[in-house]
C-alpha cells in the first residue's frame, strides 16, 4: 500500500498500479478520477498550484503598465507590464480585506482597491492606505503576494509556488526537443476560447490521443495525417514530442500562409507536436504554430485556449484575415469533432458499470500522462 495515496482514491490502488503496468498491460484510469468532485481541489494543491504553468504571451502586454487578470481554479491573478519593462505576477487580493484590485485587463499607472482605496504600483507595492492613520501600519514594503514568473520563446510562466522547481529543470529537456517550436520569431493572430463539458483531463489526453485521429477526424485533418510508425518520445514528468506528415490547418490541406522560414526547403507535410504537463500542447505545420492549454473550469467543464501564431511576414498578406477565418473555422470543426467524444467519455466516467479498458500501442503518450497524474497526486 502507498502511504501517499490520498483519502479521495484510497479504494483506487489496486487500479492505480494496472494504469502503472508495461502499456501492453496496462489500463486506462479509472473513472472515479475524472467523475468524483472533490478530486479537482485534490488536483489544485498538488498540480496547478505546485508547478510552472504557461499563463500567456509577452505580446499581450506590450507597453508599460499593461496588464491582464485571470484565475486558475478560483486564485486570482493580474500579470503586469511593469516600469522596468518586466512582466510581474501577483495575487489580486487587496491586502486590506482580499478584495480584486484589477478587473479584465487594459493600461493603468497603478492599481486602486475599489472598496477601500488602497493602492498599489504595477509591481503590486502598496502605495497609500487610506484613513489608517491612527492605526498601527507600516506600509514600507508591503506587497501583493508575489508569484514567480518567468518566460520561454516569447510565453508567461507563472507558478503559485513561492519555491518551484527551478524553471530551467522544468523547461530544459522539453526545450532541447522543441526546437521547432520557435514562438519568439512569430506573432499571435488569435486566441480562439472554447468550452468543453467534460473533465480537464479527458481533453488533455485527447489531444495526445493517436489512435482516434483516423477514424474520427475523417472529416478534417485525418485524411491529411500519417500517424504510422511514429517515434513518440517520452521526457521527464508527462513531457513528450514527435515528428509526423501532416498537412496544414486548412479546407484543402494546402498552405494558405508562408512557409515558416525554418522549414525553408523541407516538405509541406513537416509538421512536429509536443507536450507539456500538466496542460499544455504545442503544435506545428509547415506555416504555422499554435499552442493549447487545458484549464478546469470545475469537476466538468474545461476551457480550451488555442493560440494561432504566425511568422510576421504572413500578416503582410493582404488575405491574411480570410485565410486566417478559414484555419479558425478549421480548428472549431475539429475541437467539434473531439468534443462529441470527451462529453461520451465523461458520461462514461460517472457510471458504475464503467471499467477501464486496455490501451493501444498508438496510445504510449497517454500512458506516459497518466502515470505523470499519478506521480503528482501521490507525491
Amino acid at each position: 500500500m502507498n502511504a501517499n495515496v490520498p483519502l479521495q482514491f484510497i479504494d483506487l490502488q489496486d487500479r492505480f498500479a494496472r494504469t502503472r503496468e508495461q502499456l501492453a498491460a496496462a489500463r486506462h484510469l479509472p473513472g472515479e478520477v475524472y467523475a468524483k468532485t472533490d478530486v479537482l481541489a485534490l488536483e489544485k494543491q498538488k498540480i496547478f498550484l505546485d508547478t510552472w504553468l504557461c499563463v500567456g504571451r509577452e505580446e499581450e502586454l506590450p507597453n508599460v503598465g499593461d496588464y491582464l487578470t485571470a484565475s486558475i481554479c478560483d486564485e486570482p491573478y493580474v500579470l503586469t507590464r511593469t516600469t522596468s519593462g518586466e512582466i510581474s505576477a501577483f495575487m489580486n487580493m487587496c491586502l486590506h480585506r482580499g478584495v480584486a484590485i484589477a478587473e479584465g485587463c487594459g493600461n493603468a499607472r497603478d492599481f486602486s482597491c475599489p472598496y477601500h482605496a488602497w493602492l498599489y504600483d504595477l509591481e503590486g507595492k502598496l502605495l497609500v492606505a487610506p484613513g489608517m492613520g491612527k492605526t498601527p501600519l507600516d506600509i514600507a514594503g508591503k506587497r501583493l503576494k508575489p508569484l514567480e514568473v518567468r518566460t520561454w520563446r516569447g510565453w508567461i510562466f507563472m507558478s503559485f509556488n513561492r519555491e518551484p522547481m527551478p524553471f530551467e529543470e522544468f523547461i530544459g529537456e522539453f526545450a532541447e526537443n522543441t526546437p521547432w517550436f520557435r514562438t519568439d520569431e512569430c506573432r499571435m493572430a488569435e486566441k480562439m476560447q472554447i468550452e468543453v463539458a467534460c473533465n480537464w483531463k479527458l481533453l488533455v489526453e485527447n489531444l495526445v490521443d493517436i489512435y482516434h485521429v483516423p477514424v474520427l477526424h475523417t472529416g478534417t485533418f485525418g485524411r491529411f495525417n500519417d500517424y504510422r510508425n511514429l517515434d513518440v518520445k517520452l521526457h521527464a514528468r508527462g513531457s513528450w514530442t514527435y515528428d509526423q506528415k501532416a498537412r496544414s490547418h486548412s479546407k484543402t490541406g494546402k498552405s494558405l500562409f508562408p512557409t515558416l522560414p525554418w522549414l525553408e526547403g523541407l516538405p509541406d507535410d513537416t509538421s512536429s507536436r509536443g507536450g507539456l504537463f500538466p496542460n499544455v500542447t504545442l503544435s506545428m505545420r509547415s506555416d504555422s504554430l499554435r499552442l493549447w492549454q487545458v484549464w478546469p473550469i470545475d469537476a466538468e467543464r474545461t476551457r480550451l485556449d488555442i493560440y494561432l501564431m504566425f511568422p510576421p511576414v504572413a500578416f503582410e498578406q493582404p488575405d491574411f484575415e480570410a485565410n486566417l477565418a478559414e484555419y479558425k473555422a478549421f480548428v472549431a470543426k475539429l475541437v467539434a469533432e473531439d468534443a462529441s467524444m470527451v462529453v461520451s467519455l465523461q458520461n462514461a466516467m460517472k457510471s458504475p458499470f464503467y471499467e477501464p479498458g486496455p490501451m493501444s500501442s498508438m496510445e504510449v503518450a497517454v500512458h506516459h500522462l497518466m502515470k505523470a497524474y499519478l506521480d503528482a497526486i501521490e507525491r
